[in-house]
């Protein structure tokens, strides 16, 4: 194993990370990328909404809701707002499903345009780090499998607390976050590291990937942008791992 010591120099702000990957975003290279995903996901998820979307929220809703049988007038407002509360709470689910499923499609392409993104990147600002990862693209499949068969089993787990009025449809995103995290990280990190190095990094430099993975996941939660975005948390997060490797900063965490 490779004997890690701490660069010279201190690492780029977490922002400079996030304006670098803008600008090469918007290169015909990467937005070639980024378009086909988004129209194939668009025209997928615009089928089954307009077949399926209103029968699955009115199936919905129809088996959690419940009559009160209430036969006093007065009374009648506690089923309005009942009523109203379970609407407003399936409508909010629904949306967070999509946004789920969204982030699934995003993730999924992330596992094939990977390669080309990190060698664009690498190839554009940092000719002088070498790529060491040995990932092979059936390996990170049945890898990929693997996390998403945990991630399904998780929300089976908390599928209870989803219907909690309000509150529960937020659930989902704890689970949905680690499987961003999880499989973004493995996509980028496999291509630049070897496995122990990559182990070694997320373990020095745990808050600072926080900080670029956590607004990363807040924009693919965004609609239609979030159909934008795998292309370009591919390049914050290699511009990151990239700063990391030239600099040798495997066990440091200093910034500017």
């Amino acid at each position: 194993m490779q004997d890690f010591k701490s660069g010279d120099y201190a690492l780029k702000p977490i922002r400079d990370y996030f304006l670098l990957a803008k600008r090469d975003f918007f290169t015909s290279y990467l937005l070639g990328f980024t378009f086909f995903p988004f129209f194939l996901a668009l025209v997928v998820f615009g089928i089954v909404l307009y077949f399926f979307g209103a029968d699955w929220y009115n199936a919905l809703f129809g088996l959690l809701h419940y009559d009160f049988g209430f036969e006093q007038i007065w009374l009648t407002w506690i089923q309005t707002l009942f009523d109203y509360t379970l609407k407003a709470s399936v409508f909010v689910f629904f949306a967070l499903a999509l946004f789920g499923l969204s982030l699934l499609v995003s993730l999924a392409i992330s596992a094939f345009v990977a390669p080309y993104v990190v060698r664009f990147i690498r190839d554009s600002h940092y000719p002088q780090c070498s790529l060491d990862g040995k990932a092979k693209l059936v390996t990170s499949l049945l890898g990929l499998f693997g996390i998403y068969v945990l991630y399904f089993l998780a929300l089976i787990l908390l599928l209870p607390v989803y219907f909690i009025p309000f509150v529960g449809g937020f659930v989902m995103l704890l689970p949905t976050y680690w499987l961003f995290f999880k499989t973004t990280l493995g996509d980028v990190g496999e291509e630049i590291f070897t496995k122990e190095t990559l182990k070694l990094v997320k373990k020095t430099q745990k808050g600072r990937i926080q900080s670029v993975m956590l607004p990363l996941f807040g924009i693919n939660l965004i609609p239609v942008i979030g159909f934008f975005s795998p292309v370009f948390a591919l390049s914050v997060l290699a511009h990151l791992f990239f700063d990391i490797k030239c600099k040798d900063s495997y066990g440091n965490a200093n910034t500017d």
